[in-house]
């Protein structure tokens, strides 16, 4: 009996020697996980990249710089020079607006392309007509990288959401543990001084030595129900351990964590919560913002596709100068360059099924933000019904450990007067000790339905 003493007396002083303590509350707990959990860190690339994406889409409409410079010159003579250079700055959808220069001479050049030695420049625009004239895939993809941003926003939400929910759960078993190992140690230590009260009044002859047995019998069983515990208390410090990153790296296992919050303390915040929780009607989940987001994006498709049924009908009219002077060009209406170009498929089979299928996807992402609308919903219904049941099972579990207690203190006065046995007091205490546990598992389950309602709620408002 006093190696086992001697043994757990060990394993308290090696464990508060060997390892490294760092005090957690639960607020500053997720503070460090969002600032420094690589999931964290990640949910927050999904907004840089959607910042990109808009950039890269408004580059669309960067001026263009084009050029091309041909020369040709046989048998000592220059049969040909010609430069073609523009700038072309998109406008709005397939509108641009032009400036060029176009110098063309020699000997055997097309006259078509010859002109004055001060070269032409010119002035103009082109316009898609039909197709593209109130959307192209270039303003598409401005305006849908513009509600991009909305999505990928929504996106990390959800992920920080996950986070915090995951961390927060495995946050609060962790003062479960706590909770159970500390009514296990109280119990293990009353079971501990009655053995050596028992053992003390055995060696004066007023308790049989089988007294004396069953209590060191119980007493072995409080300390391995301690050392189970301590066990599980291990395992949920190693999971709160991968969710606070210090510098890059996870939290080392050897140290020892010391909580300055407790399961009784958060259950009862979690009570007030509540009230606040349970009676939100519209969730703000981000699940329903990201399909919002990209039923907008759709819609966006949709009218691209659409636009694209349209013949391909181009206008292009520039203003040529008629002039010398590079500093006075002289732009007159008597001098220009006009084209039309028009291209149209003529079965319409690949525009037209196109815009079919992006109106069913469309549909579908409705469809399933609907679904989605219903599904929390119906969630958050159901966990409005389980926190009735289980207000009363706290209740009863309440009650059930208020009179274990009592129970125990009678079975005590009952043995200290000769009125009972070992065997009843110890039986009287199992009781107590399994209704306590069970009492806090109630709680810790009363805590965890709180943060399903805020994870289904989806504000990210986890402090309690």
């Amino acid at each position: 009996m006093k190696q086992f003493y001697f043994l757990i007396l060990v394993l308290i002083s090696f464990s508060g020697k060997s390892q490294n303590n760092l005090q957690i509350s639960y607020d500053a707990f997720l503070v460090n996980v969002l600032q420094n959990n690589p999931l964290s860190k990640r949910a927050e690339n999904e907004k840089k990249y959607a910042d990109i994406q808009y950039k890269a889409a408004r580059g669309n409409y960067d001026p263009i710089l084009s050029g091309n410079y041909e020369q040709k010159q046989f048998n000592g003579s220059n049969y040909f020079t010609t430069l073609n250079s523009e700038i072309k700055q998109p406008i709005f959808t397939s509108q641009y607006f032009k400036f060029g220069y176009d110098y063309g001479n020699g000997s055997y050049i097309n006259p078509e392309y010859n002109t004055t030695p001060k070269g032409l420049p010119y002035i103009g625009i082109e316009v898609g007509v039909l197709q593209g004239l109130l959307i192209d895939k270039r303003r598409a993809e401005v305006l849908k990288s513009k509600e991009y941003l909305n999505y990928y926003d929504a996106e990390k939400r959800i992920q920080l959401n996950s986070l915090l929910f995951d961390a927060s759960q495995r946050y609060f078993e962790w003062l479960f543990s706590l909770k159970q190992m500390a009514l296990n140690s109280y119990f293990m230590k009353v079971a501990k001084q009655r053995l050596i009260g028992i053992e003390a009044l055995a060696n004066i002859g007023e308790k049989a030595s089988v007294d004396t047995i069953e209590a060191a019998i119980f007493y072995q069983t409080r300390f391995i129900d301690f050392q189970s515990a301590l066990i599980d208390n291990q395992k949920t410090i190693n999971d709160v351990s991968s969710f606070n990153w210090q510098n890059n790296n996870p939290s080392l296992v050897n140290e020892n964590f010391i909580a300055t919050d407790s399961l009784d303390l958060y259950f009862n915040k979690a009570k007030i919560l509540l009230m606040e929780s349970l009676y939100q009607n519209v969730p703000s989940n981000p699940i329903l913002s990201k399909y919002s987001s990209l039923q907008k994006v759709l819609e966006i498709e949709n009218k691209l596709k659409k636009e694209m049924i349209k013949p391909n009908l181009n206008v292009k009219y520039n203003f040529l100068s008629n002039s010398t002077s590079s500093i006075n060009p002289g732009f007159s209406n008597n001098n220009y360059k006009f084209g039309v170009n028009l291209s149209f498929p003529l079965f319409l089979r690949n525009p037209t099924n196109e815009y079919k299928l992006a109106k069913i996807n469309s549909q579908n992402n409705n469809l399933e933000l609907l679904n989605k609308t219903n599904e929390l919903s119906f969630k958050i219904n159901a966990l409005k019904k389980t926190i009735n049941i289980l207000a009363e099972q706290l209740q009863n579990a309440e009650r059930s450990a208020k009179y274990s207690k009592i129970l125990v203190e009678a079975e005590k006065m009952k043995f200290s007067n000769g009125e009972s046995t070992i065997f009843m007091l110890n039986t009287r205490e199992n009781k107590w000790l399994e209704s306590e546990i069970k009492l806090a598992e109630y709680k810790l389950k009363f805590i965890k339905i709180v943060l399903n309602l805020i994870y289904l709620n989806g504000d990210l408002n986890y402090k309690f």
